[in-house]
């Protein structure tokens, strides 16, 4: 049983990339953007924590009710639930990345407007000389002047159609970029005065008109069928709702793509067919009060040759 949720930010959205932002080295960062799926996890677990009134403290140290902590686990252990998203809801349809095996001809400026475009889908082939670390199988995609498709979005109803057109959309039609630059804090000062002559400049992302995050937990939540959610930093907020189920339809293709980052392990390494740029994340670990290590991961897209997890959807 899965509960599925709509976010809507109030403002803009920041999630930070892994480049260190030190003083005298650099005074920018990089943007995420839809946020990783633990980060919501992240979210969710705090919204609970305040909607049943519960002490940070309180639950850093295991007091607090079991049925709490059945939903949501101990503080500083994993979470038991995981996130299927995050997708794009627009004009009542949701949006789900394309899987790194899809391909197209590149579309020119006047034709880039277009949202139906043939898939040419990479098939595997044989090689003696090109070893990779899925096996001895290669992903081949047959045609000139193409463009892999995994950074691109496409309706989830048509995610695993046989149909050679598909509606695909880029990113700039959900959010944009913005830049914002503020002051630094002198975090030694009592008084949290301005840090003289440093200045801090981050990209943050703003859904576009009538756009909304949506994504599903994996088991139900005693959470409010509404909401105040913090999501990302600078403590940037929005209202989430629960909604109506979201089904994607299986393939046939003995091929899995995962609908959320996936985690590199060995079992992972080994099945990845195709990827993208692996993406590294942190964050803060409310238990301990400091960073989480750095860890890699497969961005959503990626294909493998295995179902890894319950996040993964059969091509």
């Amino acid at each position: 049983m899965t509960d599925w949720y709509s976010f809507t930010p109030q403002d803009t959205l920041f999630f930070r990339g892994a480049e260190p932002a030190n003083m005298g080295e650099s005074h920018t960062a990089s943007m995420i953007f839809p946020p990783p799926a633990h980060t919501i996890v992240g979210a969710l677990r705090t919204a609970l924590l305040v909607q049943k009134d519960v002490n940070f403290k309180d639950y850093n140290t295991g007091k607090c009710a079991p049925d709490i902590i059945e939903a949501i686990g101990k503080s500083g252990e994993d979470c038991p639930f995981g996130i299927l998203g995050p997708f794009i809801l627009l004009e009542g349809r949701v949006w789900v990345p394309c899987p790194f095996i899809w391909f197209a001809e590149k579309s020119g400026e006047k034709e880039a407007k277009a949202a139906l475009r043939k898939i040419i889908v990479s098939t595997p082939v044989k090689s003696t000389i090109v070893k990779t670390a899925s096996g001895d199988n290669l992903f081949w995609a047959k045609g000139g002047n193409l463009e892999n498709l995994g950074d691109h979005w496409v309706c989830g109803d048509e995610l695993s159609t046989a149909t050679g057109e598909k509606t695909i959309r880029t990113s700039g039609d959900f959010f944009v970029s913005e830049n914002h630059t503020g002051i630094a804090l002198d975090v030694k000062d009592t008084r949290r005065k301005a840090r003289e002559g440093h200045l801090y400049s981050f990209v943050h992302a703003r859904l576009c008109e009538g756009a909304q995050l949506v994504f599903s937990a994996t088991r139900k939540l005693p959470l409010n069928d509404s909401g105040v959610l913090k999501l990302g930093a600078e403590q940037r907020f929005g209202e989430y709702k629960k909604m109506g189920d979201v089904a994607f339809k299986a393939g046939t293709s003995s091929l899995f793509m995962t609908l959320s980052i996936l985690a590199g392990n060995e079992e992972a390494n080994c099945h990845c067919v195709a990827t993208g740029r692996i993406r590294y994340f942190g964050g803060w670990d409310l238990h301990w009060g400091f960073h989480k290590p750095m860890k890699g991961y497969f961005p959503a897209g990626s294909v493998f040759d295995k179902k890894i997890n319950d996040q993964c959807i059969e091509l």
